[in-house]
């Protein structure tokens, strides 16, 4: 098993930090990929040159001062970081920014990371003059109502939350909002969302092949993120969460002659009637597809379907007046 499998990304990352701060000259490439945990020594030159070169630009966002040091000839000689510069920066956050990360902090109530969260609140306060935040950012009630918390039961956020960074295809056992039954879901994910409180999940569920939403809390047991890669990709804004469930319906849909292809080619598209068609597809994606096609096209029933439909127009409509 080669090094960077035993290590997370996170490990590997604060590992390389403390190998460039600790080094009294330049660090190569060699020696980073061969000493430095996380990284997998025998691994292609072009595989390693991939993986140091998105860890580089990951920790300089984080404003962590790696520089590349070249020799007369500007050839590359390694890199270090300035210790003297990156312990001598001021850590200072005005009141929007204290209170974005009070509630950043308490999103994570009752949850794996209460305690880490309130630890790195209480340091931020420790170096952070008194009079930009006054009472302590824990004890201040959140501006907002609507935040969604993180509950021991949605645990699965975080290996969720690392696979739609790292673009992995994830696994996990699923129950059916009105079910028993649990069923096992391959999805590359795309967005994780706060809706009113709970937390959704949206992705492509690879063995229907269609765009879903989870709501998270119904994952059972655990979140497997597999080595396979996803499509970077963001939700649809029609897939964020309205009623937070990923049921199929079953739609009549009126398309007249030569009109709605995408439609006619659905996977269940069968014939009910002259110009009649019958399509199950989840709430969201149903929507989505009559929203883009020709305004003939229209959903004849269920009623809360032709009411959504309905409604969705007039906020375009209104929207665009």
């Amino acid at each position: 098993m080669s090094a960077s499998t035993t290590v997370t990304r996170t490990e590997r990352l604060l590992n390389l930090v403390i190998a460039l701060l600790a080094a009294r000259s330049p660090v190569s490439r060699r020696v980073i990929q061969e000493g430095v945990a996380g990284y997998d020594p025998t691994a292609s030159a072009s595989a390693f040159e991939r993986m140091f070169e998105r860890d580089k630009d990951e920790l300089r966002a984080m404003g962590i001062p790696i520089e590349t040091i070249t020799d007369a000839h500007g050839e590359v000689q390694g890199y270090l970081i300035d210790s003297t510069e990156y312990g001598a920066r001021e850590l200072s956050f005005d009141g929007e920014e204290l209170a974005a990360l009070n509630l950043a902090a308490l999103v994570w109530d009752d949850a794996v990371l209460e305690s880490t969260a309130i630890t790195a609140i209480r340091k931020i306060e420790s170096i952070t003059p008194a009079s930009s935040h006054g009472d302590s950012l824990l004890d201040t009630p959140a501006t907002s109502t609507t935040f969604g918390h993180v509950s021991a039961q949605e645990a699965a956020l975080l290996p969720l939350m690392r696979a739609v960074r790292d673009h992995r295809v994830v696994r996990f056992d699923y129950r059916k909002p009105g079910s028993s039954e649990v069923e096992k879901r391959s999805v590359e994910p795309w967005s994780l969302y706060s809706h009113q409180g709970r937390w959704y999940l949206t992705g492509l569920d690879l063995e229907r092949n269609s765009e879903r939403l989870f709501r998270v809390s119904r994952i059972q047991g655990g979140v497997t993120v597999t080595a396979t890669a996803a499509s970077e990709r963001t939700a649809d804004p029609a897939i964020v969460p309205e009623a937070g469930t990923d049921d199929d319906v079953t739609v009549l849909v009126h398309i007249p002659e030569g009109l709605g292809a995408e439609l006619r080619r659905h996977r269940t598209c069968t014939a009910a009637g002259a110009d009649t068609f019958s399509i199950s597809e989840s709430r969201h994606r149903i929507l989505e597809l009559l929203w883009r096609a020709d305004p003939a096209v229209r959903p004849l029933g269920p009623d809360e379907i032709v009411d959504a439909f309905e409604s969705g127009l007039s906020d375009v409509e209104t929207a665009h007046r």
